[in-house]
């Protein structure tokens, strides 16, 4: 059986200047452009749901093995609001459109929390697209996505361009602001049949509420034989949202049907998986409740059914540094403001390597690091 070695790791986006300035960098998405170009959209601001996060990327023209060029994406100075942008997933499109789908909120009120702290309600949100037509060297103005307002949603992936040429796109799914709930995290997506212009036709699916478990966070990715998948953080909703094995669930190649999710060996939280071919996936999984947490990178042989946790890489060791300043709150969703590392990546290269991206906090500076991995005898 293959297994996996580090080849190589480091920095894609960190603070140079401390001791000046104050700045974090969060949600790191990464994709291919050329044999040796790669793109990195990422979040810069004060803190994980601060007022002044922005879109940044980054630009490697050596494989990944550094990262020089660092550029705004959304000019904030722009808008006729005060908007904090967030979670730019980015994708490439088969002629070679690249697309950030993401969401941002209005800040016109600083302290008019996200999350209700009470009710772990989401608050009013707007879904935006950005175009790019020369790899990431400029970018469109933010294109409003037409929704239905009574849907309280967040893209929990990038869109994904299906087999018979339309585009999908997941959300999670949360209850209103002032909705008392309770919290039962579901996914649904939609399609797009004119190149994102209009998105409709939802469906549900990861939807765990009939055996009170809580599906989130899943990155879909399309696999070789077409099929899009998911690798979902999952909970038992019914015993105070108590950690479940990470579960699966495939899509069939129109995108219209899902089978149910199912449990994984996957001890994990939020995750991402790169397909290898033939029924081999690699998956970058968060991993907070393990005596050594941080980020473990591991190998299915069997379309994700089962995984080698044997001979799991660990490519960041968050132990003592998981957390950032305080003990955390133990109810969500203020248990989420303290965490000092989290949303990994995972991006197959075209030289058959895997490329990790993750956000994690090292003296005191939360930052964006990769690792590239690949398969040894």
């Amino acid at each position: 059986m293959a297994k996996l070695k580090i080849v190589d790791t480091g920095p894609i986006y960190r603070n140079p200047n401390p001791g000046y300035t104050f700045g974090m960098a969060v949600f790191s998405h990464i994709v291919q452009l050329g044999d040796q170009e790669l793109l990195c959209t990422y979040n810069r601001g004060q803190a994980m749901y601060a007022t002044d996060l922005t879109f940044y990327q980054a630009r490697s023209v050596d494989g990944g093995a550094s990262w020089g060029e660092q550029s705004l994406i959304a000019d904030r100075s722009l808008d006729d609001k005060h908007y904090s942008y967030h979670s730019p997933f980015v994708s490439r499109m088969s002629d070679g459109l690249l697309l950030i789908i993401a969401f941002r909120v209005d800040r016109t009120d600083p302290d008019h929390p996200i999350f209700n702290e009470t009710t772990g309600g989401l608050t009013t949100l707007e879904v935006i697209l950005q175009r790019s037509a020369d790899d990431g060297r400029t970018w469109s103005p933010p294109q409003l996505l037409d929704l239905p307002p009574e849907m309280i949603i967040s893209p929990s992936s990038a869109i994904v361009e299906l087999a018979n040429g339309s585009w999908f796109l997941a959300f999670d799914q949360w209850h209103a602001y002032d909705d008392p709930g309770p919290y039962q995290p579901r996914t649904v997506g939609f399609f797009s049949r004119d190149q994102g212009d209009t998105w409709s036709d939802p469906v549900s699916f990861a939807d765990g509420s009939p055996q009170g478990k809580g599906h989130w966070h899943g990155r879909i990715k399309l696999l070789t034989d077409e099929r899009p998948f998911g690798l979902f953080w999952t909970a038992d909703m019914r015993q105070g949202m108590a950690a479940l094995p990470l579960h699966r669930c495939f899509g069939s190649a129109d995108g219209r049907s899902w089978t149910e999710p199912k449990a994984t060996n996957l001890p994990g939280q939020t995750n991402d998986v790169a397909d290898l071919g033939n029924g081999r996936l690699a998956a970058i999984y968060t991993s907070r409740q393990a005596p050594q947490p941080g980020f473990r990178v591991v190998l299915s042989e069997d379309w994700g059914r089962s995984w080698d946790l044997e001979n799991q890489v660990l490519v960041w060791d968050a132990t003592g540094r998981d957390r950032l300043g305080v003990n955390a709150p133990e109810s969500y969703p203020r248990s989420h403001d303290t965490i000092a590392f989290g949303a990994p990546t995972a991006t197959r290269l075209l030289d058959g390597d895997i490329l990790v991206s993750f956000w994690c906090t090292e003296m005191s500076i939360t930052h964006i690091r990769y690792a590239r991995l690949r398969l040894v005898p």
